[in-house]
């Protein structure tokens, strides 16, 4: 198998949710609602283990997912206590994630975040917009933003992806305003869809020009600020773009080698985001990591979707690389082509504007990467 320096390990430890967000990519999932038990997580943590030590990889990023992690809240700090002992002679540095809908974002989690998750919590948003919702309907965005005031005020951290929806792409300055009002980096991204009927009747989807000028917009609004709000997102797509690399799993070349994700019941995925059947790459109770490891099972899976030979001719496939695996798994293309290609063209005319260009610090030294990218981002955080 590869060496993989770095590896990035979800756990799907429940598929339960107090939400029924009308645009989640689990919303026809066929395993809805199982949770894994702890002698199973036990086990998962185990084959994480050994599978990272026959990658022989020096980082591992455990992120807890789901469903609604903190549903589990009363059971994590044990097996998380548990991971640590595992982990601890092992030479892997670990760190562990969590992501949320802040729903849950209570007093109660603040110990357990602060020991375990470095004081800070992923959340996901769709601000402005009406599709985040309670089973019975009732949107749930008040009350992730409170929930969100006071854990910030209890001295935690926050990053959000923020959903662009119709409801939302001409709120894009009251969006910048108000995480820049809370210190919070934000990810603006887009409602995937099931098949391409799926975007023809639904406000939740905003079309490749509509999402590609809110995205332009709030890049304007952040470049433009003389203390602009922190967003390492932005900072890392300027940063590929000049050195020729991918910084997200959106766009790596081989993102399925990379990337791993347990789901109860043992079903191992490419990434979070797969959960259809026809995507399972193995099962971590049932096979030994060695087997896994060896298995063709995600370079099979990958074969079915090919990067299109159009992106071989386009000038951003050193940063793109085909764009995300799961769009062309479940589409048969890149979803976000048309949106990315706008969007990137127009912070190419930034960096040109900073008397840089594009790729233009691909392959060179060190210190001129850093002396170019810190007069680019002097004033960025």
């Amino acid at each position: 198998m590869p060496t993989i320096l770095s590896l990035f390990v979800t756990f799907k430890a429940t598929l339960k949710c107090n939400l029924a967000c009308q645009y989640c990519y689990g919303r026809d999932n066929h395993a809805q609602g199982n949770e894994m038990t702890d002698e199973e997580i036990r086990k998962g943590l185990q084959f994480v283990k050994a599978y990272a030590t026959l990658a022989e990889a020096k980082r591992l990023t455990v992120c807890w997912h789901g469903g609604e992690p903190f549903l589990l809240l009363h059971r994590l700090p044990a097996l998380l206590d548990e991971a640590k002992t595992l982990f601890e002679d092992s030479g892997i540095q670990v760190q562990h994630t969590i992501q949320t809908n802040a729903t849950l974002l209570l007093p109660q989690t603040y110990d357990t975040l602060r020991r375990y998750f470095n004081g800070f919590v992923g959340v996901s948003m769709d601000l402005f917009s009406r599709f985040r919702t309670f089973p019975g309907g009732v949107v749930s965005t008040d009350l992730a933003v409170k929930n969100i005031d006071a854990a910030l005020a209890a001295g935690l951290r926050c990053g959000v992806i923020n959903l662009i929806t119709q409801d939302n792409v001409g709120k894009i300055p009251e969006i910048y305003d108000f995480y820049k009002q809370r210190d919070i980096p934000v990810r603006l991204a887009r409602v995937f869809p099931i098949s391409d009927d799926d975007t023809l009747s639904s406000p939740m989807y905003v079309s490749d020009e509509e999402y590609a000028n809110a995205l332009i917009q709030y890049f304007d609004l952040w470049a433009n600020d003389p203390q602009p709000a922190p967003n390492s997102d932005l900072v890392k797509l300027v940063a590929d773009l000049l050195l020729g690399v991918p910084s997200i799993c959106l766009r790596e070349a081989n993102c399925h080698q990379r990337y791993l994700a347990l789901s109860p019941g043992g079903d191992l995925f490419s990434c979070a985001e797969f959960d259809v059947p026809e995507s399972i790459i193995g099962n971590f109770l049932t096979q030994s990591p060695e087997d896994f490891a060896l298995s063709d099972a995600r370079d099979r899976l990958a074969a079915q979707a090919p990067v299109p030979d159009k992106c071989h001719q386009c000038r951003y496939e050193p940063t793109c690389h085909g764009g995300c695996f799961r769009e062309r798994f479940m589409l048969g293309y890149p979803f976000r082509c048309h949106s990315n290609q706008r969007y990137w063209d127009h912070i190419v005319q930034w960096i040109e504007r900073q008397g840089a260009g594009l790729y233009l610090l691909k392959g060179k030294p060190l210190s001129e990467k850093q002396e170019l990218l810190d007069r680019i981002f002097k004033r960025q955080p």
